[in-house]
């Protein structure tokens, strides 16, 4: 299919990404986006450092919505798993596929979901992924905005290749996501006191406690205009059962799920 086709019935543009990557890699467009009668898929960020329970709360939110849960630490591209296993910290440009991967899993999901047994409770395609988003620059890659030339992006993150992608993402996650793909973050607020506590409880927690403090230093809260109307403040002074419900409430108003 050339590039002067026109797009297949979507929200989207000729040129969306989705769309370029995969005539250029001979795939059937319609197997990478949703058509347009269909509502736009939506991601949920499940954010926070660690100790604030986003495996735990994401779980649980997906439950309640009847959606699909993955843990975004294991969306990692091979090639990071690699170097992390071996001892070396990942850098903002190892990140860049990491990101773009988490948007394409989320957005094929959404798509067999939707296209196939919908879920009876969700008003629209979602998917929810638990994902630490500490810096805004990494809450921005991951709503599709471009990828800052100093971590070596060229304007669009891009996920991993067939052959670096993790053995959890979609077998199409190489193929960027879509303009169509609505983002959401979940912030999961809790004061130092309260993560270092919950951290100390944990094995290993030396370790933990030592995490804590990098991620504290490294994280910009999601206060900044431009980010209040997709993001869901919840605090974790409460119990599990109640973050989730708010965090449910929340969305279910402010991303229509």
């Amino acid at each position: 299919m050339s590039e002067a086709t026109a797009a297949p019935d979507t929200h989207l543009s000729n040129d969306d990404p989705a769309l370029v990557e995969a005539r250029a890699q001979g795939m059937d467009e319609k197997d990478v986006v949703l058509a347009e009668e269909h509502p736009r898929p939506a991601l949920v960020i499940v954010m926070g450092t660690c100790g604030s329970g986003k495996s735990l709360i994401g779980s649980l939110i997906s439950q309640r919505l009847s959606v699909p849960f993955i843990d975004g630490d294991d969306l990692h591209p091979k090639s990071n798993v690699a170097k992390m296993s071996a001892g070396h910290p990942l850098t903002d440009a190892d990140r860049l596929p990491w990101l773009a991967v988490i948007r394409s899993t989320a957005e094929r999901i959404c798509k067999e979901q939707w296209e196939g047994a919908r879920p009876e409770n969700a008003r629209r395609p979602t998917c929810i992924i638990a994902c630490s988003a500490l810096k805004k620059k990494y809450r921005d890659i991951l709503r599709g905005e471009p990828a800052p030339a100093d971590d070596g992006g060229d304007g669009q993150a891009k996920p991993p290749s067939p052959s670096n992608l993790p053995n959890k993402a979609h077998p199409n996650a190489h193929v960027p996501a879509s303009d169509a793909l609505d983002v959401y973050f979940v912030y999961l607020k809790g004061s130092k006191a309260l993560l270092a506590q919950r951290m100390r409880e944990r094995k290993g927690h030396f370790m933990g406690v030592k995490m804590l403090e990098s991620q504290w230093e490294t994280l910009e809260e999601p206060s900044n205009e431009g980010e209040e109307e997709c993001t869901i403040v919840v605090g974790i002074d409460q119990k599990p059962d109640e973050v989730a419900r708010e965090a449910e409430s929340g969305l279910r108003e402010r991303a229509g799920v």
